[in-house]
């Protein structure tokens, strides 16, 4: 019988994570952590090139060369990376007794939480997991995803979370301010942002938000989501 997962997004901010291993497998894990501003320790006898510049601007702490239970100590995830299934099966065991969630590459089934495959667009994240039965199909549907899911998605959840928060600092209500938000999630504002269709965007955003939002308002929320994700 297959475990279930309970898919959760969790903010890892200052959170401190341990990575067990140092080779391209933790290397790719370390990279996805520090994008969400962990704090990382790495326990493993050798680190790759990219590793042993991070540990040299500081960006890792390496522990030691051979793993350790007291590494777990004041840790709050556990990521294992290793090719020895005897202290890949003692981490997760470590890991158990003192309840830290703990992730195995090599042998999901020993631990207590997969990593899903991700397609990322900006704020937009979706997770791909299937119980880590088949890595190759959930690559295949992240695949598909990406294609259907293009780099607009960046800039326009971003525009609208400007134009959320303008609203409701308004004080419109609430009824009011969920008619408005309804109404521009259905604007072909994607379309727009792909074809770079500013000018019609802008005026009809203004006709829907007037006379809350200004042009100006608007054109600047526009500037500033389309600058985060200029190449």
């Amino acid at each position: 019988m297959h475990t279930r997962y309970y898919p959760l997004f969790v903010s890892l901010h200052e959170r401190v994570c341990l990575v067990v291993g140092g080779g391209s497998v933790a290397e790719r894990k370390i990279r996805t952590l520090q994008s969400c501003g962990a704090s990382i320790r790495v326990v493993a006898p050798s680190l790759t090139a990219w590793l042993q510049v991070q540990q040299a601007l500081n960006r890792i702490d390496h522990l030691g060369t051979g793993y350790q239970s007291s590494h777990l100590n004041g840790v709050d995830l556990v990521f294992v990376a290793t090719d020895s299934l005897a202290l890949n099966q003692q981490v997760a065991a470590d890991a158990q007794i003192r309840r830290i969630w703990c992730n195995m590459a090599t042998d999901p089934h020993l631990g207590s939480f997969v990593v899903p495959a991700m397609v990322e667009r900006g704020l937009l994240s979706i997770a791909i997991s299937t119980a880590g039965v088949s890595p190759a199909v959930a690559r295949r549907i992240r695949e598909a995803l990406e294609q259907q899911f293009g780099p607009e998605w960046g800039p326009y959840l971003v525009l609208l979370g400007s134009i959320r928060t303008a609203i409701q600092q308004k004080q419109l209500g609430t009824e009011e301010n969920q008619r408005l938000f309804k109404e521009i999630a259905q604007l072909p504002l994607l379309d727009w942002l792909r074809d770079g269709q500013r000018e019609p965007a802008l005026q009809t955003l203004r006709e829907l938000c007037k006379p809350c939002l200004t042009y100006d308002e608007l054109a600047t929320f526009w500037k500033e989501a389309c600058a985060q994700y200029s190449s």
